[in-house]
């Protein structure tokens, strides 16, 4: 991202018919929607419209890229003025503007199949197929939004919500525009498919160089994706800047009020089910109200998953050391294990395979404390990878593998007291870096994974810890540059906060806590220096 606008509206106004008051003679009168607004769009970023429905949220973004015609000011588009430009003019830009609508149904055509659908925008343009063929170019853009090429054939009654919403992504990137609107885009979609679309969409800007405008009325969806924030209320904006700054110290009362607004789970205590009153298992209620108190590894049974080398190894390790009851060595070959002392039991697991994670949940019923340790990373930037498997095998493992194994191993720890649960991430879950895209974005899905199930596994009295490390010195980090921690050493810190009662986010290791302060004074001065470093 550069300071360069690649958009600036000044005193932008647009007026609508207000159909309403419709007269018998005589065109309806006009209703000011969007009134007067400044706004800059910096090229490369990510900018989000924010405020309640009927702010002119929608009207905006179609004005944008001009969808509906403006009524006054200026709006420069790559230092064009297209504010009152007629279509002749505008024909030649719309390829490099387009739009996310929020309904996909009723924005794709219902008699056309997507490789159709998706080919149209060269057909309406008169640019050639650049893949040979419709069905070549239509395969490749399905495979860009994480669809099976197989697909092309269908129609869009056939797909899913999200899938749909897919290849409207799909059909507005055909072209290589530089400046998008997204409008609503996962507004009707469930929790998890809105946030495979919103890491579909980061990897998406970081590849192709994208602007993005996201139009949401939810601020937690926009503060996952966007750099900036303009805040709008009855069609003037009423506050902008940067997200972490609007965020953290919003100036405007109406601001205030939609942060206050964001919901919050309320979480029954008794979702994953309850035992009886003095029975062994019992999660008593001075417990579910202070998740913090204290663990000692000493009788605690462990899964540790990936286990096989590195820092799984020594976790394992650490807890024969430390008196564990019992620890469950996971991996997905057993017989890569080292020779463990003590009492270390070897388990198949794979996470990425829901029927073993099951089978392991089953064998393993007396799990106090979980080491969601397992993962992959290839060290590769999105442009490096022929294609998008390692990313998809980093996200599979990365997040959905860390996300089965929690899932089922919750109502285990339920009925074993509560216990912990803590998943292994890393400091680029909160850093973007262009070499290793992918994993960065893997990891921040699943740290946000890690607070969610935080908030909804508290009431069964389960802590959740999220562990962020720089470099630990092992096998995957090879090729990184030191500072690196030892293995045993970042280890020894996390469990000492285990067993101090932490929940919450861990930073083992100076440079881990060096640049969780530094993210929180200026984020992208970090990314830059880290990505200089590596």
């Amino acid at each position: 991202m550069n300071g360069d606008p690649i958009l600036s509206a000044r005193k932008l106004t647009v007026s609508l018919p207000d159909r309403t008051k419709s007269r018998v003679f005589g065109p309806p009168p006009e209703i000011t929607v969007v009134m007067g607004i400044d706004l800059d769009v910096p090229r490369g970023s990510a900018v989000g419209l924010v405020g309640e429905s009927g702010s002119g949220k929608t009207t905006l973004g179609r004005a944008m890229i001009r969808l509906l015609p403006v009524s006054g000011g200026s709006l420069l588009f790559e230092g064009n003025d297209i504010a009152k430009a007629p279509e002749a003019t505008l024909r030649p830009l719309r390829p490099k503007m387009q739009m996310i609508f929020q309904d996909p149904m009723s924005s794709l055509n219902p008699r056309l199949n997507l490789a159709t659908i998706l080919t149209r925008p060269f057909e309406a343009f008169g640019v050639p197929f650049p893949d040979g063929s419709r069905r070549a170019t239509a395969e490749r853009l399905l495979d860009l939004v994480g669809l099976p090429t197989a697909f092309a054939e269908r129609y869009p009654h056939e797909l899913s919500g999200g899938q749909r919403q897919r290849v409207g992504i799909a059909r507005a990137i055909a072209l290589e525009p530089d400046f998008i609107v997204a409008d609503e885009i996962v507004s009707g979609l469930d929790v998890s498919t809105q946030a495979q679309i919103l890491i579909l969409l980061r990897e998406l800007q970081a590849r192709m160089g994208l602007t993005l405008v996201f139009i949401s009325h939810d601020l937690s969806v926009v503060r996952a994706l966007c750099d900036r924030l303009v805040v709008l209320y009855h069609g003037e904006v009423v506050e902008q800047g940067p997200c972490s700054e609007v965020f953290a110290s919003p100036r405007a009362d109406y601001t205030r009020t939609l942060l206050d607004a964001v919901p919050l789970p309320e979480i029954d205590p008794g979702w994953l089910g309850t035992t009886a009153p003095g029975t062994p298992h019992d999660v008593s209620d001075k417990k579910r109200e202070d998740p913090s108190m204290s663990t000692s590894i000493k009788g605690q049974v462990v899964l540790v998953t990936g286990a096989s080398g590195g820092i799984g190894t020594e976790f394992v390790n650490e807890l024969v050391a430390r008196g564990a009851a019992k620890v469950y060595a996971a991996a997905r070959d057993p017989s890569r294990l080292p020779a463990f002392d003590g009492p270390v039991e070897p388990l198949a697991l794979d996470i990425t395979d829901p029927a073993a994670v099951a089978t392991a949940a089953k064998h393993a019923s007396d799990v106090t404390l979980l080491i969601n340790n397992a993962g992959v990373n290839h060290n590769t930037s999105y442009f490096r990878a022929p294609d998008l498997v390692i990313a998809r095998e980093e996200m599979e493992v990365n997040y959905f593998g860390t996300l089965s194994v929690a899932r089922a191993f919750a109502p285990v720890l339920a009925a074993n007291g509560g216990g912990a649960i803590v998943n292994m991430l890393s400091i680029l879950a909160r850093v973007n870096l262009p070499l290793m895209g992918s994993l960065c974005a893997s990891k921040a899905a699943s740290l946000s994974m890690t607070q969610a199930l935080r908030a909804e596994l508290k009431g069964q009295g389960t802590r959740v810890i999220g562990v962020m490390p720089g470099a630990i010195d092992t096998r995957m980090t090879a090729d990184f540059p030191p500072p690196k921690m030892p293995p045993a050493e970042a280890v020894k810190e996390i469990l000492d906060e285990v067993e101090k009662g932490a929940e919450g986010d861990l930073y083992p290791g100076a440079f881990a806590k060096d640049i969780a302060a530094g993210l929180a004074a200026d984020p992208k001065g970090v990314e830059a220096q880290m990505g200089a470093i590596l």
